[in-house]
């Protein structure tokens, strides 16, 4: 009995710390990071600094710097690094150049900083990767050192027989020299007064207020003298290549200038804080995303000048049907590049902007419901911009051909983003939606061969003359230039009823853009030689049946 109680109380030994922990309300090992001491080298903390949660920690810090209390806010730095004899000159040094940092840059996010010692986010829903946890490290921003990227975590550290405190990381105060010299105010800034450096009421500081304008009208100027420029460089030119690099590079380089302007002056001499610079960073990357995405184009515009021609009427010529296909691809490839230029310098903007990180969103966590949402608002869009690239790829219908769509004899004008711009016959636009064209049925003259055969069909009395009529129509097939030698060629009866009897005239013609007209020609053409024979010879020919013959009948 005695050896089976020892053996129980050496088996209930470990659990003792850990009941002694849970006794005095400290959470257990895996909350918190485990320290020897914590800012020895400074002075007790005192009574009115927080740092039992994570939101406390950092309102804690921000108005203890506000207030100039430099010597307590160190006590929120976790200066494991600084040797002891030095933190009580290092730590306020150290605590006013990461307050700069955090007021210049880094957008908090009060939702993730919760008021609770164990930081556990009761809101956040099952799926999340840390639902129900605790957490020992919060991320609060992602600023970019020498093409590095460092993070600014609050950590929840517990010294040896003292209880866990939310502090800055240890790591995140290392970096903070580094910080404050890229982020930190310039030369010209702190050669400037104090009162230029107070806050205003739309929350810019004064000289950030006036410095704003300044740099805008500097871009401008930028703008207009780089404008200038091109312009008197476009009047001296006179060769064909030298106009065309003019024009390419004209506005592109005018938004590259401009943007520069505003990149440096603004982030770099002005330096303007968090909320301004997370708008204008974006901007800028954009601006040079798009001055890419416009000299890209031009230069595809000007290839697609130099190889084809877009007037649909010279490339609706049967001999150039090659010409078409390349017309087709390249202005698909233009569309192609615009895309493609759109995703990437989106992408580029997303992953270069540090604000989304900074809300505290997860492009990763939120991609699935944006995606949702983007594809629904704009699925039309979408699903005319793939059809269009369909229409390239499959060549159901290219620039230059001639279709019959919705019953009328059109060219295919321009295929754009979204619709189709369709010539009639009498020089009028058909806008068509992409998605429609693709899912309609239409007819194409110029796919494969423009050779078809024409049909007329005329009605004619009931004892008519075939034979008369089939030798008028063979002699009219000789005189017509457009109408070309083949057994297709034929005037057959297909149809009796009341009326009288249907003929139809068939004949071929090779140019299909000659194609429509041929058939009213040959109506005409066969409708005045029977006229003829029959003034000549004194019989009826043609259907001459009214409503009145009908209601006798």
């Amino acid at each position: 009995m005695r050896r089976f109680l020892l053996l129980l109380a050496i088996l209930c030994l470990p659990a003792l710390p850990v009941i002694a922990q849970e006794g005095d309300g400290i959470e257990p090992p895996g909350t918190w990071f485990p320290v020897e001491t914590l800012n020895a080298g400074l002075a007790p903390v005192p009574d009115y600094v927080l740092r039992d949660t994570p939101q406390g920690a950092v309102e804690s810090f921000l108005d203890l710097v506000d207030d100039g209390d430099l010597d307590a806010a160190a006590h929120l730095l976790d200066l494991t690094s600084v040797p002891p004899e030095d933190q009580a000159l290092r730590g306020p040094v150290l605590a006013m150049q990461l307050h700069s940092v955090l007021e210049r840059r880094a957008i908090l996010s009060w939702s993730m900083l919760l008021e609770r010692p164990d930081g556990v986010d009761s809101r956040a829903p099952d799926s999340a990767a840390m639902a129900g946890q605790p957490r020992r490290s919060l991320i609060l921003g992602v600023l970019s050192i020498n093409g590095r990227e460092a993070a600014i975590r609050l950590n929840r550290v517990r010294p040896n027989g003292g209880d866990p405190v939310w502090v800055f990381s240890n790591r995140t105060v290392q970096r903070v020299p580094e910080l404050y010299q890229r982020y930190g105010p310039t030369r010209m800034e702190r050669a400037l007064p104090e009162w230029t450096k107070m806050e205003t009421l739309v929350g810019l500081r004064a000289f950030e207020l006036f410095g704003l304008p300044l740099t805008l009208l500097l871009a401008w100027i930028t703008a207009r003298l780089t404008y200038d420029v091109f312009q008197r460089l476009s009047r001296r030119a006179k060769g064909y290549w030298s106009t065309i690099a003019l024009k390419a590079l004209r506005w592109p380089l005018i938004i590259v200038f401009t943007t520069t302007v505003v990149l440096l002056v603004a982030l770099k001499i002005f330096n303007v804080s968090g909320g301004l610079a997370a708008v204008l960073t974006p901007l800028t990357l954009i601006g040079y995303v798009v001055a890419f995405l416009m000299f890209s184009l031009s230069l595809l515009d000007t290839a697609l000048d130099r190889v084809v021609t877009l007037d649909s009427d010279k490339l609706a010529d049967p001999e150039n049907s090659t010409i078409r296909n390349y017309a087709t691809l390249m202005t698909a490839g233009r569309r192609f590049v615009m895309v493609i230029g759109v995703i990437v310098g989106l992408g580029i903007v997303l992953a270069s902007a540090n604000v989304f990180r900074s809300l505290g969103f997860s492009l990763l966590a939120s991609a699935g419901a944006l995606t949702l949402i983007l594809g629904f608002a704009a699925r039309h869009v979408l699903g005319n911009i793939l059809a269009s690239l369909q229409i390239a790829l499959n060549r159901s219908a290219r620039i230059g051909d001639r279709v019959i769509y919705d019953g009328r004899y059109c060219t295919v004008e321009r295929i754009h983003f979204t619709y189709i711009q369709l010539k009639t016959w009498t020089d009028n636009r058909m806008i068509v939606p992409v998605s429609k064209f693709v899912g309609d049925e239409f007819e194409n003259w110029s796919m494969v061969t423009g050779s078809m055969v024409c049909r007329v069909p005329i009605t004619f009395e009931q004892d008519v003359d075939i034979d008369a009529v089939q030798e008028i129509f063979d002699r009219l097939c000789g005189e017509n230039e457009d109408v070309v030698e083949s057994v297709d060629n034929a005037a057959v009866a297909y149809s009796q009823d009341a009326f009288g009897i249907t003929m139809e005239f068939r004949f071929r013609v090779d140019d299909p853009n000659k194609t429509y007209q041929a058939q009213y020609d040959m109506l005409e053409a066969v409708v005045k030689e029977v006229q003829a024979k029959e003034r000549e010879d004194g019989i009826k020919m043609l259907a001459r049946v009214g409503m009145d013959d009908l209601t006798r009948a």
